[in-house]
């Protein structure tokens, strides 16, 4: 029982990431993407109007209001799919029938990763379900943020007193990260890096914390409060030093109490896909089978 008990890593005070935030232009063009092209399936119960989408993978969400789309985020966001290859198929026919035409939809592959821009100009790093530590075959498993030298140690701090969050600092791909637990084998990790321009403008992202109150009274105190919203939710601007109070990097923060109604919440999800009786589905399935067969002659 030792065993069993001592083998997994500890959560913190952070027990689920559950959402990143960021604006779109274009719903249809977001339809195109991240449902026809990722597989992910819009919330039919919230975010469902034509000002705001809630688009499903496994237990979390992108939120996609409509607005202005901001210069890129300076880092990528990973996910985890069931069927690496399927994306790739869905993601290549839809960028040979040109839906992706004059954005800067990219897709590369690096390892047993597919590297993907989207067409708002957000980084994704897509991981085949098994390849990585996580919960679901599906899901948001972690948020890569690009900060300035010399900040990855003050935030791990911040992390550790103020968020209650373990927070560890080490070298991811060759950079100096402090990669934090905000839910079972989900992080947030902070990785130094040299870039024009760290702003990470509008995006945000959502965390359920069990010290809710306690948090923010503390934001409130430190003038990093920025406001109330609906049920048990508020707002902060950026992580602080906790030696001295001041910033140490801009990303806002959703925080949400365990008393939310939507923690937890049952999602609609359409995996698997590969099944849908359509013939773009067909086509898909014919070039999968192909691949597949060339590698497994």
């Amino acid at each position: 029982m030792t065993e069993q008990i001592t083998k997994f890593p500890e959560v913190g005070a952070a027990v689920h990431l559950e959402h990143v935030n960021f604006p779109i232009a274009d719903q249809q063009l977001a339809t195109t993407f991240f449902m026809s092209g990722l597989g992910l399936t819009r919330d039919p119960y919230k975010r469902c109007d034509e000002t705001n989408m809630g688009v499903n993978m496994g237990l979390q969400q992108f939120h996609l209001p409509r607005g202005e789309v901001t210069p890129p985020f300076p880092g990528e966001i990973g996910l985890l799919v069931p069927d690496l290859e399927a994306v790739r198929e869905r993601l290549t026919r839809l960028q040979d029938a040109g839906s992706f035409a004059d954005t800067p939809f990219a897709l590369s592959n690096t390892g047993d990763c597919l590297e993907v821009t989207s067409p708002f100009g957000i980084e994704l790093r897509l991981h085949a379900a098994g390849s990585i530590e996580f919960l679901q075959p599906l899901g948001l498993v972690y948020v890569n943020v690009s900060v300035p030298p010399r900040t990855a140690e003050p935030i791990a701090g911040f992390y550790r007193q103020i968020m209650h969050c373990p927070a560890l600092c080490t070298e991811i791909d060759g950079e100096l990260t402090t990669q934090v637990s905000v839910g079972p084998y989900q992080s947030l990790r902070y990785r130094e890096r040299e870039v024009a321009d760290y702003a990470t403008h509008n995006l945000h992202v959502a965390i359920y914390v069990t010290h809710f109150n306690e948090l923010r009274r503390y934001m409130i105190e430190h003038g990093n409060f920025l406001y109330d919203a609906l049920d048990q939710t508020f707002f902060f601007e950026q992580p602080l030093d906790p030696a001295g109070g001041g910033p140490l990097f801009h990303l806002q923060h959703e925080v949400r109490g365990l008393y939310h109604p939507d923690y937890m919440r049952p999602l609609v999800n359409r995996w698997p896909l590969v099944a849908e009786p359509f013939s773009d589905q067909a086509t898909i399935r014919a070039r999968l089978t192909a691949r597949r067969n060339k590698a497994n002659p």
